[in-house]
């Protein structure tokens, strides 16, 4: 079965993620983002941080 374009572009579209963070933490982290010239949102940190993960467990990623 062949997918449609709309079915094949939803499935390759980014995912949101949501989850809690301590508050303290969370501010810290917002403020130090947004000084630091080589990080520019919290998305680049987490997908950074995933794909850092993926690695040292020898996961090889496709995207």
């Amino acid at each position: 079965m062949k997918l449609s374009n709309e079915a094949e572009n939803k499935m390759y579209r980014t995912k949101q993620v949501q989850f809690r963070m301590n508050p303290k933490i969370f501010n810290q982290l917002k403020s130090t983002i947004v000084f630091d010239e080589n990080m520019h949102s919290m998305a680049d940190l987490f997908n950074e941080a995933a794909k850092k993960y993926l690695e040292e467990k020898g996961v090889k990623i496709d995207g």
